[in-house]
């Protein structure tokens, strides 16, 4: 028996185990232990048992409608606090709960903390997921009984809305910490953003002498930044207007921070565009680096971006097409850093070679030993996801889980290799999905939206692949890069891989999963291959399939224990 918890700087992640079925265990009250106020608190759950009468937004306390599962994700922990688990059977009837009489059973894990800070870098997850209840009880309805996707786009837009605030969650801070830290402690930012019309970060930087934007067009028509790269140019800020043609995109969405005495010091980056969409609609990562190092080779590559003057040139390309090695932290992290267009030719040909920082990430997941974790939104072919269906073909113990926004690449098929399709008939443990919404009204559910409107094209828009969680050589690879061929050969991009971060990597894999779990019921439902879950069962069968052989709850299981052996004790 054991149990085990994670978190990242937005949720935590408790994970348990026992040696063997408990008779009449109708699953699991789950409490948190303050670490700081000594205090603690049972968690909520909002579905009960079969026959009882539902009410949408209801909840009670996992003593009163427990767990029936063995892992529980904690959206209500205070964020930057310490806590514990606790995990303790309910047995009995519906009318009749109880804890288990013997305090073997009772499991505390390892404390946790809600921190985005790992070493020299803080990793911080918006929870920008539109399909949730939550979402559905905070907006008014149409008539067909979905949410109002208009009352939504309106306020998500709205600076200090609630809602806003809940789906931005802390990627608001980590977007305004290196502007403010220019603001207040002297010093310049040096911006490359692709998609930027948000509000709230739009007022801090306008009129402002300390930032410098290198700001790209989003198409054509420039119809997402046209405003606010009109404004900025109004206000006076150092504005760069970097017009590239079609089928390019300066992709980029980073930030150096040069101190007062001209010395860089920090770096933002990640997939987060400085949009509404961005901050509250899509899911998205964000990183800081604490490094002079990273700083200044950021810095360089910013300078280069404005000396290209938008053509991507032969020169531009040949200086990005090196790797850049820095070691930080105590942990002894490696940090390596890409930068994109970095190819001969100016577009992906129809039969490509593949660039060096691409074979760089193909490498590392060939190389993967434990798992391959990952999201995506739409990579194109060739991509990772290439190499990670070979990877599953040669060692089908690898643990493979993910999710993409683009529905065909997640479901498609290959003859030749082991196939990712989600739910397929000889493979019904999915190992890839692609977003869903709960489409109509049913036991403790209500309609769900999917995206943030119907012209919305992004719902998952991290890029990461996440390798070997748990091992001594744990992999994170972010940034804004796309994860597939065509980026390196066709956008401004930038690409980070950080090894030997455990702390890194399991906020990460924390993340992933936290959205893979969240999609999988959904897709469930949507693709109609099993009965959809509805209700607690008033019988303890629910926990047979965590004691057969193999499956995909024992399967998941059985990954997140692994790294139990040197995170409890």
């Amino acid at each position: 028996m054991q149990a085990i918890a994670f978190a990242n700087n937005d949720i935590g992640l408790v994970v348990w185990k026992y040696d063997k079925k408990i008779p009449d265990c109708l699953g699991f009250a789950v409490s948190r232990i303050d670490l700081q106020s000594r205090v603690e608190e049972t968690l909520p759950a909002w579905v009960g048992f079969k026959g009882q009468q539902k009410q949408y937004g209801r909840w009670k306390t996992t003593r009163q409608w427990p767990i029936q599962k063995y892992n529980w994700r904690d959206f209500t922990a205070r964020r930057g606090g310490f806590f514990r688990y606790k995990i303790v059977p309910m047995v009995g009837t519906v009318e009749n709960l109880e804890p288990h009489n013997d305090s073997k059973y009772t499991l505390i894990t390892n404390p946790v903390n809600l921190s985005p800070r790992c070493g020299q870098i803080s990793a911080y997850f918006n929870r920008g997921i539109i399909a949730t209840q939550a979402v559905s009880r905070s907006l008014t309805k149409t008539k067909s009984g979905k949410p109002n996707y208009k009352e939504l786009v309106d306020r998500i837009d709205q600076p200090g809305d609630p809602l806003r605030n809940r789906l931005a969650a802390d990627i608001r801070k980590a977007l305004f910490e290196l502007l403010n830290r220019a603001k207040y402690n002297g010093g310049h930012c040096y911006c490359a953003l692709y998609e930027f019309n948000d509000p709230e970060l739009e007022s801090l930087m306008l009129g402002s002498s300390y930032v410098h934007v290198i700001l790209s067009n989003t198409g054509k028509d420039d119809k997402v930044n046209k405003p606010t790269r009109q404004a900025l140019h109004e206000s006076n800020v150092d504005v760069t207007d970097r017009m590239l043609g079609s089928g390019h995109i300066g992709h980029n969405k980073f930030v150096v921070y040069v101190d007062s005495t001209n010395t860089p010091r920090a770096v933002l980056t990640g997939s987060t565009n400085w949009t509404a969409t961005g901050l509250c609609g899509q899911t998205n990562n964000a990183l800081i680096i604490e490094s002079d190092d990273i700083a200044s080779i950021f810095f360089r590559y910013w300078k280069q971006l404005k000396d290209d003057l938008s053509r991507q040139d032969t020169d531009f390309r040949q200086k990005n097409n090196v790797i850049h090695k820095v070691s930080l932290d105590q942990n002894n992290t490696e940090l390596s850093v890409w930068f994109s267009p970095n190819t001969k030719q100016k577009s992906k040909p129809q039969n490509p070679k593949i660039p060096s920082d691409m074979a760089d990430v193909f490498n590392i997941i060939r190389n993967a030993e434990q798992a391959v974790l990952f999201l995506a939104f739409k990579p194109g072919k060739p991509s990772f996801l290439e190499e990670v269906r070979e990877v599953q073909k040669n060692n089908s113990s690898i643990f493979v889980r993910g999710a993409l926004t683009d529905e065909k690449a997640a479901q498609e098929k290959e003859t030749d290799v082991v196939s990712l399709y989600h739910y397929s008939a000889d493979r019904p443990d999915s190992t890839i999905i692609a977003p869903a919404a709960i489409e109509d009204e049913f036991s403790y559910w209500q309609k769900e939206l999917l995206k943030t409107s119907p012209f919305a094209h992004a719902i998952i828009h991290d890029k990461i692949i996440v390798v070997d969680p748990f091992s001594t050589n744990c992999t994170v690879i972010t940034g804004s890069h796309n994860l597939g061929v065509r980026a390196s050969y066709n956008n401004d991009e930038n690409l980070l891989i950080i090894r030997k971060n455990r702390a890194l990597s399991e906020a990460y894999v924390t993340h992933v999963m936290d959205i893979y779990d969240h999609y999988r019921w959904r897709n469930q439902i949507k693709n109609k291959k099993e009965k959809a879950w509805d209700s607690l069962s008033n019988k303890d069968t629910w926990q047979n399939k965590y004691f057969k052989p193999a499956g995909p709850e024992k399967n998941a299981l059985e990954f997140w224990l692994s790294a139990a052996q040197d995170k409890i004790g």
